[in-house]
């Protein structure tokens, strides 16, 4: 989690004022939440039909075979699941991270890249940081817009 975050979120700490590249992080950002929802739903029972009629809506630009993938991936192997947690939880840490005022970030930054560190060492370095990985609750699907 920690690795996958920091790299995904570096742009905005290393150029924050390159708009291409922040709206590239930014989009990024956006994709891993939606692939959070997902997870968290199949994980609680949602049908997989509902899922990609919440993904559709979501991320119109997705291809059924990408929804697909995306909802056996994270609905079957226990391993792979937990993998597939560490993009959104850790990209959405670091983007928050990358907000924040004062030098929490250079702090975290410098503590991340001399020590390995876990996730419970990065709430202890920023502990009005967001709960990593999200507070837990369950997710409520959005219904489609009937055309």
């Amino acid at each position: 989690m920690v690795f996958e975050g920091l790299a995904q979120a570096l742009p905005l700490f290393v150029t924050p004022d390159d708009p291409a590249l922040t709206a590239r992080v930014r989009l990024d950002h956006y994709l891993r939440l939606v692939e959070a929802e997902l997870h968290l739903a199949i994980n609680d029972g949602v049908s997989a039909a509902d899922c990609a009629a919440h993904a559709r809506a979501r991320v119109p630009f997705w291809s059924d075979a990408t929804i697909a993938d995306h909802l056996t991936d994270c609905g079957t192997d226990p391993l792979l699941r937990s993998y597939l947690w560490s993009y959104p939880a850790g990209i959405a840490w670091f983007v928050s991270l990358a907000e924040a005022p004062g030098t929490v970030a250079t702090e975290v930054l410098h503590a991340a890249y001399r020590d390995p560190l876990t996730p419970r060492d990065l709430a202890a370095r920023w502990p009005a940081g967001p709960d990593i990985g999200g507070g837990g609750n369950a997710v409520r699907l959005r219904k489609p817009a009937l055309s």
